[in-house]
């Protein structure tokens, strides 16, 4: 029985990327991070948010995975933000005033909705899920949350994936 669950644990069918490769995608995800970083310090906008972090292992470190193409990227976020902010919406309405549980819902039901809403718009960019609890347990307000956090958030999706575009294709085997 150990020497099962320590098989199902140690072992993958993952190969590691060539030291190379390792290389550019650790450059880039700082590259990428810090430049969102800098761009929230001085804007004073939320540009860099964390499901961002998790989009940079993609991006960066898995660029030829189908969920880090565009498609997936941006509109993965812009996807769930917008359930996310509808969820809030709705629970304004109903618990004004919030509370945990309602909130708790409604991060629950947000969740939810974008996995599907994701799956059926072939949009899946798992990083992307955990946007309507960003926007649930943020203590903002709809209006903020919409301008503050939604739509900072999905803008720096676009800027992460075109530092990471652009990144690829100066390293690309064609411009050595």
């Amino acid at each position: 029985m150990a020497d099962r669950l320590s098989s199902l644990l140690l072992t993958t069918s993952y190969v590691r990327p060539d030291m190379r490769q390792i290389m550019i995608a650790g450059f880039g995800g700082t590259l990428a991070i810090g430049l969102l970083g800098m761009m929230a310090h001085f804007s004073g906008s939320a540009l860099l948010m964390a499901p961002l972090g998790a989009t940079a292992v993609l991006v960066f470190g898995l660029p030829d995975s189908p969920l880090s193409g565009p498609r997936h990227v941006m509109g993965g976020h812009a996807l769930s933000m917008s359930i996310g902010l509808l969820c809030l919406f709705i629970v304004s309405f109903v618990a004004p005033g919030g509370g945990a549980l309602p909130l708790t819902l409604a991060a629950g039901a947000g969740t939810g909705l974008a996995i599907a809403a994701m799956l059926a718009t072939r949009t899946v960019h798992p990083p992307a899920g955990a946007n309507p609890l960003l926007l649930m347990f943020s203590s903002a307000g709809f209006a903020d949350a919409a301008f503050l956090i939604a739509l900072p958030g999905v803008a720096g999706a676009f800027l992460l994936y075109l530092i990471a575009a652009l990144l690829r294709r100066a390293e690309a085997p064609s411009n050595r």
